[in-house]
């Protein structure tokens, strides 16, 4: 379960382009395009600063980011959940850092991992 636009998104904002993240998800550039587009049009406004390289998120797009990486959290804590995994949304929790990292924090043999992305 996830929500293929905010996957997107956030492959643009981590990547910094429009053909990397294409790249990364093995698309076409103009999809990735157009699904942002589309996602710009839904927030009202530009998500991404256009003419910089790489692109940087606006104001706008950094609350977006914020919220896309929790929701994209919560997706993979019901599959998770779901699915009856060790480790699952009771015992996980991903942290974003505000800089485009991620940290995934855990437990694992009465040890906490954090994993840094």
């Amino acid at each position: 379960m996830t929500d293929n636009r905010l996957k997107i998104f956030v492959a643009v904002a981590e990547t910094g382009g429009f053909t990397s993240a294409a790249h990364k998800l093995k698309m076409s550039q103009p999809a990735v395009s157009q699904n942002v587009a589309l996602m710009e049009e839904e927030a009202g406004g530009a998500l991404f600063e256009r003419g910089a390289n790489p692109l940087k998120l606006t104001e706008k797009g950094r609350t977006f980011h914020a919220y896309a990486i929790r929701i994209l959290s919560l997706y993979d804590s019901l599959a998770a959940e779901l699915s009856g995994a060790p480790g699952s949304a009771a015992e996980r929790s991903r942290l974003d850092l505000g800089d485009g990292r991620q940290a995934d924090i855990s437990v694992a043999d009465g040890k906490l991992v954090i994993d840094i992305k």
